[in-house]
């Protein structure tokens, strides 16, 4: 406490030196409001390191898709060019699957099309192996998708229905090494065909072909061998006429791809793969 003033020029200097002491007062920071300011300045920074993330999260995201969706359209792209431009005749439909056998499991994941460089040694078919195109992943790397030819290959296909010739012989093409291949996608999914196992000999590429021809190679077997009439076949949209009718063939295509190739370490199981489809059709007359 101040001794009370004895005159006007003490009152004015009391007043003066308790709006100095205000000044001096306002001037700094308790040791509660400087907490309180650190709190509040490590929120601001979490929540700009969360922001910073997220953002980072979102991109590497949005680039994983355009990723898998660019090899994607490369992949469906160059299978529809094939069989839009392939030879097709009655006993060989431009295309066929061929299944792997793995212990009880059967995968789709051969495709074979007829689509030579220039004209076909034998238009009325069968092909020559240096005419085919074969779709399958590749067996060191079945997360790789690879497009396979043998140039240099003059033997003759057998008939489509002698599918043990053609498992052996496409299965020397595919492990050989005088092919050429080019990989299409690295990027498919892979999962153990055995519940479990991850070695190499083990893992399948997510990638399935199906090919439906109407009327079927056996449809036009049977007819071929009189026991069927030639009206009574399956054509499409039931057109026909007394000497040709229009045959259709559809290859359709499935394949599972990861993100990214971060994806592919951080995700084994393939939680994150991105399917895709794809369609294509090749329309040819067959002569009664």
């Amino acid at each position: 406490m101040f001794p009370p003033p004895s005159n006007r020029r003490g009152r004015i200097a009391l007043g003066q030196r308790i709006a100095q002491r205000r000044r001096t007062a306002r001037g700094g920071m308790t040791l509660v409001e400087l907490l309180m300011s650190m709190f509040v300045m490590s929120l601001v920074a979490l929540a700009l390191a969360a922001i910073s993330k997220a953002v980072g999260n979102a991109k590497a995201f949005s680039d994983g898709q355009g990723l898998a969706t660019q090899h994607a359209r490369v992949v469906l792209s160059r299978i529809e060019s094939m069989i839009e431009k392939g030879t097709a005749s009655p006993d060989f439909p431009v295309a066929a699957v061929f299944a792997t056998q793995v212990g009880t499991y059967t995968f789709p994941d051969i495709l074979v099309i007829w689509h030579p460089t220039g004209s076909p040694a034998n238009a009325a078919g069968p092909p020559l192996y240096r005419e085919l195109v074969i779709y399958a992943t590749d067996p060191a790397a079945p997360n790789r998708l690879l497009e396979i030819t043998v140039p240099n290959d003059t033997r003759t296909t057998p008939l489509l229905t002698d599918t043990a010739s053609w498992q052996t012989n496409l299965s020397a093409i595919i492990n050989g090494t005088s092919a050429t291949k080019t990989m299409l996608t690295d990027l498919l999914r892979t999962a153990s065909s055995n519940g479990g196992t991850t070695s190499t000999t083990q893992l399948r590429g997510a990638v399935r072909f199906r090919v439906t021809v109407r009327p079927s190679t056996t449809d036009w077997a049977s007819y071929k061998s009189g026991t069927v009439a030639f009206n009574t076949l399956n054509w499409v949209q039931d057109i026909y006429g007394s000497q040709t009718g229009l045959r259709q063939v559809w290859c359709r295509t499935e394949l599972q791809l990861l993100p990214g190739y971060d994806t592919a370490i951080n995700d084994p199981t393939g939680k994150t793969a991105l399917p895709f489809f794809g369609s294509a059709a090749l329309y040819y007359q067959l002569h009664k």
